[in-house]
Order: structure tokens, then sequence, then C-alpha cells
């Protein structure tokens, strides 16, 4: 099934990153101030340098999710919400994190991770981003490169240590805190004192990006608020509380601000993704939910709570290998509206588990030729191409698809599964090299490069790998320039 789908993962070791990011924050001196917040320490083309280093990294040592259903609804808010900000610089790239903390964080060129336990944590699809618009924020106005311009006066290694610790804290939150907070020895005070003004600048901003997309702008002080009582006297709090700090001051100003905005624009999303994406991530993803929990919740009074249960209980019963039970349980939603992606996903891992090949890879046909585009219905249907002995198919779909989005690390392993079921030792050493190289393992792509070099008899093909292989050598040498 494609839910259950492994990508191995590397570590990285938080010397290097302190490492690199010395001579990452050295090499910022040097560069000229092009007349943008933040310009005097980093332009914006090294910021996006940068920002895909720390993705490639934070792709090999952090729990990524790789659950294309999810991806597309985060990507779905997200845009949306970019769509309505200023100062957008550069392309955004949205990603989960499997973590139960409470927490969603943004880096460099328009990163910005949401763990899972946020979306199990908030009420409604206004909550959610009202998040996503304040990290938003948080980026379009280069908070972090404008706080290092003011702590560059402490030098390199108090940068670095930074630095640093922002990935730390992706993969560990209780470490990655400690290292932040050891390396503000000295500076704290500076520190908290832009980290209040970024605040106040990302909570002003974010909440009339939430209020132009039709959303609620009551979502944020609503959460916020929320969580700061839940966790007021709580000895260790989420580590949303910790790098975002929420005074009772901060909370008031925030709602006077959303009840002035919410007299001028009109309110317009629907909650029924939300919700949807909310019982998956309780059911399949922080597990908090099992089957006969969210079965009960299936006679809410509220009809669009009932039918995000009945989802969740079907993939209650899937993951509990109980196939034929949640096709029943599910056969209700998908009858009704068979091209909606969160449904569809589960059908076709009901029909996988029972192998029932002809009958997913006509439904997978189907969907693919009305929305041809779509990520989780694409990576659906090569899987089952793939299951069904179909590899050729599957690499014709993935293919087309990277071309859209060359990032995906689900594509490419599926990509590697086809060409090794056709015997095609080039193609999978070719699709292992992207791979890596996603994972900033340019090293081991390059070997992977050069095996299929050794595996063609082509010339056409062999100058077109040496000429990979020269991009990618140049590209890590780019990046080995940071360190």
């Amino acid at each position: 099934m494609l839910s259950a789908l492994k990508t191995k993962l590397a570590t990285v070791s938080l010397a290097a990153l302190l490492a690199l990011s010395v001579s990452a924050s050295a090499q910022q001196q040097r560069l000229p101030d092009i007349g943008t917040a933040g310009g005097g320490t980093m332009s914006i083309e090294r910021e996006q340098l940068i920002g895909d280093f720390y993705m490639r990294q934070i792709r090999a040592s952090a729990p990524i999710v790789g659950d294309p259903v999810l991806n597309s609804y985060l990507h779905n808010v997200g845009s949306k919400l970019v769509l309505r900000a200023d100062d957008v610089r550069f392309p955004f790239k949205f990603f989960w994190v499997q973590q139960d903390q409470i927490n969603a964080f943004a880096f460099f060129g328009g990163h910005v991770g949401v763990n899972t336990g946020l979306i199990a944590e908030t009420r409604n699809e206004s909550e959610l981003a009202s998040v996503l618009a304040h990290e938003i924020a948080h980026v379009s106005q280069r908070h972090i490169v404008r706080n290092m311009e003011a702590m560059e006066r402490s030098g390199p290694a108090s940068i670095a240590a930074m630095l640093g610790s922002v990935l730390l804290g992706i993969v560990n939150p209780e470490l990655g805190m400690a290292a932040v907070q050891a390396s503000m020895a000295g500076m704290q005070q500076r520190s908290i004192n832009y980290t209040r003004l970024f605040e106040q600048e990302a909570d002003r901003i974010g909440l009339t990006i939430l209020a132009e997309s039709g959303y609620d702008p009551m979502g944020a002080p609503d959460f916020f608020g929320r969580l700061a009582a839940k966790y007021r006297y709580t000895a260790k709090p989420p580590e949303m509380l910790l790098t975002h700090p929420l005074s009772e001051s901060r909370i008031s100003d925030t709602r006077l601000r959303a009840e002035q905005l919410r007299q001028s624009y009109r309110q317009t999303n629907d909650e029924q993704d939300f919700l949807l994406a909310k019982y998956r991530v309780l059911v399949r993803h922080v597990k908090r939910y099992d089957a006969e929990a969210v079965r009960r919740e299936m006679n809410s009074n509220d009809p669009q709570v009932a039918t995000a249960a009945r989802y969740g209980y079907a993939i209650a019963l899937l993951d509990d290998d109980q196939a034929e039970a949640a096709e029943e349980a599910l056969a209700p939603l998908y009858q009704a509206q068979p091209y909606n992606t969160f449904y569809l996903d589960v059908q076709t891992d009901i029909l996988l588990a029972q192998q029932r090949y002809d009958e997913v890879l006509a439904m997978l046909e189907q969907a693919y030729q009305r929305m041809p585009n779509e990520r989780t219905i694409t990576m659906n249907y090569a899987n089952a191409a793939n299951q069904a002995g179909r590899p050729a198919l599957a690499v014709k779909l993935v293919r087309d698809y990277l071309l859209r989005e060359p990032s995906n690390t689900i594509a490419y392993s599926l990509l590697i599964d086809a060409h090794r079921a056709l015997g095609d030792s080039q193609g999978m050493h070719e699709a292992n090299a992207e791979l890596m190289a996603l994972y900033g393992q340019f090293d081991r792509a390059i070997d992977h490069l050069h095996n299929a070099h050794r595996a063609s008899d082509n010339r056409l093909e062999q100058r077109r790998i040496q000429a990979r292989i020269e991009q990618l050598m140049a590209q890590r040498d780019t990046l080995q320039q940071l360190g």
C-alpha cells in the first residue's frame, strides 16, 4: 500500500550543521545590500540556496510525512493563503513532520513545516490556517534573516549555533530548544526584543492574510488563547509556546484586531476537507483514535463530523488488516463522491489489500483521465501499477509527474521499484541518484549515476548521464562552499 512506503533516512549531525552555518555566516557578511529587508546579511538568492540545503537535510533526518493526501491538503490551504500575502519573493513549500508535539516553523526560502500534532489540536480550518498565515508572514518579512542582522555583532559563531539549532529543533524539539537557549547566552535580551517585534508584525500581517483568504480571523486568538490557557501552569509546554510566547496582552491585541477584521471580510471556507485530514491524522499518524473510539463519533449530530469519523473508521479498519470491513464502512462516502481524493486513496488501498488489481487500475485510470495533474491520484495509480505487475505504466506516470514536481521523494521511490521490476539497471540507478540528491547525499547520487553510465551502451545516453553527473558535482560544490 502507498501508505506503507518507507524511505531510508540518513542522520545529520549537529556538529556538521554548525560548521556549515559558520561558513555560511562568514560568506553572508560579504554579500551586497540589495535594498530589501534583511538584504544586508543575505540576498534572496542565497536565502533560497540555504533553504534548499536545509530542506535536503531535513528530508534525510526528520520524520517527514510521505502521505500524498495530507500533502495535497496542506499545499492547498497554504497556497490559498500565499495568494493573499504581500512581499512574496519565492514559491512556498509546505510539508508535514510526523511529530505529536504542537508546532509549526518556517525557515529560509519559503519552507514551512507543520507537525501532525498541530492539526490534531486545532478545531477548525481557520485555526490551522491562522498558524500557517503567521509562519507565512515570518517568511515574507524575512524575520530569520533580519534577526541574523541583529545578532551579527555577537559574532558568526553565535549565528551559526542559532542556525544549527533550528534543524535540531525540527528533529528533536527538546534538544533544539536547549541548543537555542544555550546559543543565546550573552545576547538574550536583544534577541527577545527582536522576537517580540517580529511576533507582533507576524500577528498583524498573518491576521490580514487570514481574513482576506476567506477564513475567520478569530481562529488565531481562539486557538492561541486556548493553547495558552491549557498549558499556562505546565512545566513542559508545547514547542510552539516556547518559540512563540503568548502573553495575555498579545492575545488581547490579536483578538481585538481579529474582531475588527471579521466585520470587513466574508468567510467562505468549508470544513469538510479539514475534518477528513484531521481524522486521518488522528487515526493513522498520531494514533489517538482506534477503530472503536472513532466509530463512536460516527453518531455525532454534526453531519460533517459524522462523515469524517466514518472515514477515520474505514482507515482504522484497513490499518488493522480488515479490508472487507473497511470497504463496507467507506462505501457510502466513496459512492457519493468517487473523485474525492481522501476517499479514493483509501478505496485504492482496500482494493490492493484484496489484490483486486483490474478493479483498482480501472478506477484509477478513470480518475487520472479526469484529473491528470492531481498528486494523490497519480501516486496511487503508479503504486497500483507496480503492485499489479505493470511497471512500464508506473514509469510513464511517474516520469510525467516529476516534470511538475521534481522534489517528490515518493515518486522517485515508486520509479525505483518500477525500474527494478523491469530489470532496468540504468533507470533504477538514475532514479536512486535523484532520490539521494533530494536527501543532500550528493556523493551517493553521483555513485549511482556512474553505475547508470556503466549500465548503458548508448553514447547519447552516456553523454546525458555524464552531464547530470557534472550538474550534481557543481551543486555539491556550491553547497559545500556553505561549509
